[in-house]
């Protein structure tokens, strides 16, 4: 039996991307488990246990797992920023920001703007990220939300290592993508402060998608 959301997303637009009968397998144990899923445009939820299957769901979702069964569909490249900050440590925060910007085409127009709403110094932005706290770090990767506005948004666990700033910050960028009509999905376990803002919320349990 397939799995539903526990807020099914019925919404009258094309999915942005869709799992169908998705199996995913990491040394011989499935941690997703037959996920049939769409995702429209607007704020979905990914809610469940520390592993539920949530990182591999949105790792599914951006082709960075293989998939033992099933399909994956999906209208855009993504923005994908994991619980790992993906920046290169010998970087500055500025220049990862570049880098990333002129690896889809783009200038270096907003980098800066991007590092200040973030919280990060200007003294700060020229340090070798391994140099950084590891709030610095996660504040410089989140700054991509603003440098590379992709229309596929996955964000997992987002909220960690930030304060209470920088927190506000996130929910308001988060608020933004949805409103400019922006596919943004995101794992937390906690935040409810997101439902307000969500259009859907999918529940994970032992890999599978569960109606709560």
């Amino acid at each position: 039996m397939h799995a539903s959301a526990t807020r099914p997303i019925m919404r009258p637009v094309q999915a942005s991307a869709s799992l169908r009968d998705v199996t995913v397998v990491f040394d011989d144990r499935p941690v997703l488990r037959d996920v049939t899923i769409d995702f429209a445009p607007g704020l979905t939820l990914i809610r469940g246990p520390n592993g539920a299957g949530k990182t591999p769901l949105l790792r599914a979702i951006a082709g960075l797992v293989p998939l033992a069964r099933g399909a994956r569909a999906i209208a855009a490249d993504p923005l994908f920023i994991g619980q790992r900050t993906m920046l290169l440590r010998a970087l500055s925060a500025r220049e990862n920001l570049i880098f990333y910007r002129r690896f889809r085409g783009l200038s270096a127009d907003g980098v800066e703007a991007a590092l200040a709403a973030w919280g990060i110094s200007a003294r700060d932005r020229d340090r070798p990220v391994e140099q950084l706290s590891a709030g610095e770090r996660r504040r410089a990767s989140l700054a991509r939300i603003r440098t590379e506005p992709l229309a596929i948004m996955l964000l997992d666990e987002p909220f960690t290592e930030l304060d209470d700033a920088a927190s506000s910050e996130l929910r308001t960028a988060i608020g933004a993508a949805r409103d400019e009509g922006r596919t943004v999905i995101v794992a937390t376990h906690a935040h409810p402060e997101l439902d307000a803002l969500a259009g859907a919320t999918v529940g994970l349990r032992e890999g599978r998608v569960i109606v709560e």
